[in-house]
């Protein structure tokens, strides 16, 4: 009895030093100190306005520093040295002119680098972060060149990445000098700026317990080993802090093959649905152009004309039960003799095969509107009961076409660039090299090749790779921004992006108490009557929301205890046959461990369900 007592006080204490821990903003985990700050430039906004570079005049190697910018946007990193000739100079220089910011790093300012920085100063904006300097020399040269200025004590890895952090809103700043710099920076003189972003810290620094963590290595090598899927990207994060960001294994089974960097872009299949279109239709509902409420008719009246389809709420079909067929294999009709017919396909492009399918084949641009004839022509289940399917994203790709006169993808990505994401979008291989993209099926029944750098889903890629469900790539860390921002109720890096009751109406669960449909508007949510689902059991609350994705995804964010969760991978290479990943529940096992290691931290002293008494 007292042994469950003693246990009872020490969840008390936790509970008020868990509240205590994690109502702080970050602050305490770093020591850069913020100097100057030119009409509140620090942290960074509006991302799709700049044009970013380092430049590293340090005698000290900085690249955790230029490593950490990367996790917020794209940036090129530059390295100087001062005593270079003048012609080099210059050739830097003109380099430089093409960025309208310059992030300059230095350990030292003497007259040539005070110089530098007042010459790149008349055609670029300019922050500085000095490092390890004892005193800053050329104050008011360098105070006038310079939009900010901040100040780190020293230049080991972990402070460097802290500092980066503060620049983008990652992480906020309210330290003060503890000595003096020079005769305008004072002993405790500094300024203040807020969390905007994720940042990215290690879980000692958020007091997660790394001893726990260590099992998600097991999880994941004995999946590989097993051959569930040949390596994936895992991310979680808590209340808006990276904790793990770690990849496994290799893009295929041969060992020689690339091994997978947190950079690498997969194929989301369904969570397109989420991180696309959800997004766009929520923009659109915030900015009232769109309502989830209305009908499928009165937004493509001409499309559906006098069938039954056009009374459809849009909000049963992205719960998933207005009746639809789970799916429709438009692609079979598009076959002759189980190989494509080129009546409909052809090797090249032209003016009427747009639509890139694979590689070197290219189909009928008309062949949209019989998608949409065999839509139409497929009967509605009137029984108003949960069922999932893809049809109704096809109407939700023309939709956002309708309103916005723009394809999905570009509208979406427009939304990603202002965010400053460079690491999501369609069609990869118009953005990045292939040798960053994994491969998925080897296709021996529709495309006859590897697919590798399209997308995986068949209707999509008759749509030419940009479909409403499905046709999205992405890295965990991009993924991981746009959760983050429906965590953060529609903002991000200082924007708001979406209206906070719009996210809360298409995240819970508006059928649940009349028919038990779990379903968010789009989003996936937890089981509530037992084990099984997208979830780990009872690790989540109801509050929480996510999608799974058919090539072997998952992301899932909880407002309640703030953590976030992204699991990428290529299960479906070569055979989407493979179910192992799913039969082996690596994903809801790997999420099990990331909610044990944060709620073990949070209650210190409470035995672990795993430990004997």
């Amino acid at each position: 009895m007292n042994k469950i007592i003693l246990k009872l006080w020490v969840f008390l204490l936790a509970i008020i030093w868990s509240n205590s821990l994690f109502s702080n903003d970050s602050t305490n985990f770093h020591s850069t100190v913020l100097l100057k700050n030119s009409r509140n430039i620090i942290p960074l906004k509006k991302l799709d306005t700049l044009k970013i570079a380092t430049l590293n005049l340090s005698s000290n190697n900085l690249n955790s520093f230029e490593a950490s910018c990367d996790n917020y946007t794209n940036i090129d990193h530059f390295h100087f040295n001062t005593f270079s000739s003048k012609r080099m100079i210059r050739a830097m220089e003109k380099e430089l002119k093409s960025f309208n910011l310059i992030i300059v790093n230095t350990d030292t300012i003497h007259f040539e680098i005070a110089n530098l920085i007042q010459e790149i100063s008349s055609k670029n904006k300019i922050i500085l972060n000095y490092v390890h300097g004892k005193k800053l020399f050329f104050e008011d040269l360098i105070i006038n060149s310079c939009q900010a200025i901040l100040y780190n004590p020293n230049s080991k890895p972990k402070n460097l990445k802290h500092a980066s952090q503060v620049v983008f809103g990652g992480l906020s700043c309210s330290n003060s000098l503890e000595n003096n710099l020079c005769e305008n920076y004072q002993s405790g003189d500094g300024l203040s700026t807020t969390k905007t972003r994720l940042s990215y810290l290690n879980p000692s620094e958020l007091d997660i317990n790394d001893s726990i963590l260590y099992k998600i290595d097991s999880i994941v090598n004995n999946g590989i080993d097993n051959h569930a899927m040949p390596g994936c990207q895992i991310l979680a994060a808590k209340d808006g802090n990276v904790f793990f960001n770690k990849s496994f294994g290799n893009h295929t089974y041969d060992s020689s093959s690339k091994k997978v960097e947190n950079s690498d872009i997969y194929d989301l299949a369904s969570i397109t649905k989420i991180a696309s279109s959800a997004l766009i239709l929520m923009q659109l509902e915030s900015e009232n152009r769109f309502s989830v409420d209305s009908t499928l008719g009165s937004y493509l009246p001409e499309i559906l004309d006098s069938t039954e389809y056009k009374n459809l709420v849009l909000k049963e079909i992205l719960t998933h039960q207005a009746g639809l067929a789970s799916w429709i294999p438009f692609y079979i009709k598009t076959l002759n003799d189980g190989m494509p017919s080129y009546e409909l396909y052809s090797k090249l492009p032209s003016n009427i095969h747009q639509s890139l399918v694979a590689k070197n084949l290219y189909m009928l641009s008309s062949y949209r509107d019989t998608i949409f004839e065999r839509i139409l022509s497929t009967d509605i289940n009137k029984n108003k009961k949960y069922k999932y399917s893809d049809v109704g994203y096809y109407f939700i790709n023309e939709i956002i076409k309708k309103i916005t006169f723009n394809s999905q993808d570009l509208i979406a990505e427009n939304i990603y660039s202002k965010i400053g994401l460079q690491n999501i979008g369609y069609n990869p291989l118009n953005k990045w090299d292939l040798n960053r993209i994994t491969p998925t099926e080897n296709d021996t029944f529709f495309r006859h090749q590897l697919i590798h750098g399209y997308v995986h889903d068949q209707g999509a890629a008759l749509l030419g790779g940009v479909g409403g469900h499905a046709g999205l790539f992405s890295n965990a860390n991009d993924l991981a921004v746009i959760m983050q921002m429906y965590l953060n109720k529609g903002t991000y890096g200082g924007d708001t992006i979406l209206s906070s009751d719009i996210i809360e109406k298409y995240t819970s669960s508006p059928y649940y108490n009349s028919n038990k449909n779990r379903r968010g508007i789009a989003f996936d949510k937890p089981v509530r009557d037992g084990a099984g689902g997208p979830t780990c059991f009872e690790c989540v609350s109801y509050d929480s929301f996510g999608h799974s994705g058919f090539t072997g995804n998952l992301t899932w964010a909880d407002p309640e205890s703030g953590i976030l969760y992204v699991f990428l991978s290529n299960r479906v290479y070569p055979d989407a046959e493979n179910h192992k990943l799913i039969s082996m529940n690596i994903r809801t096992e790997v999420m099990n461990v990331i909610s044990n290691a944060c709620n073990y931290s949070m209650n210190p002293g409470i035995v672990s369900p795993t430990d004997p008494d």
